[in-house]
């Protein structure tokens, strides 16, 4: 049975890899949450200035940000990955409770046609 350390191990060949990628989940969570939350501008600029960071468009000065600019691809794929379930998760939330909404105001609807009330 695989463990975790054999799955991990073979995705990813070095630790700084490994930390890239689990940087690039964290990015892409704030990016999420931000967006979940109503910031959406803001998380979609987010999104755009640290992707473009990775990519080394903007020169590294911390240690982590090195790690990242070594191996983007990682932190890329992850970051955009985790804030693309987050903000589908949201659209999906959201058509079903306008599903909801609509169902049940066409319920009402009916149920006034006919004279019976609540």
């Amino acid at each position: 049975m695989a463990t975790v350390e054999t799955v991990l191990s073979s995705i990813f060949d070095t630790i700084p890899e490994l930390h890239s990628g689990q940087l690039g989940l964290l990015a892409g969570l704030l990016v999420g949450i931000l967006y979940w939350h109503g910031y959406r501008r803001s998380s979609l600029g987010l999104l755009t200035a640290v992707y473009l960071l990775a990519l080394g468009v903007v020169p590294a000065y911390g240690r982590g940000l090195l790690v990242v600019q070594a191996k983007p691809w990682y932190f890329c794929s992850l970051l955009i990955a985790t804030a693309l379930l987050a903000i589908g998760g949201h659209a999906a939330r959201s058509w079903v409770a306008s599903a909801n909404r609509s169902r049940s105001l066409s319920v009402t609807r009916a149920r006034e046609r006919r004279g019976s009330g609540p």
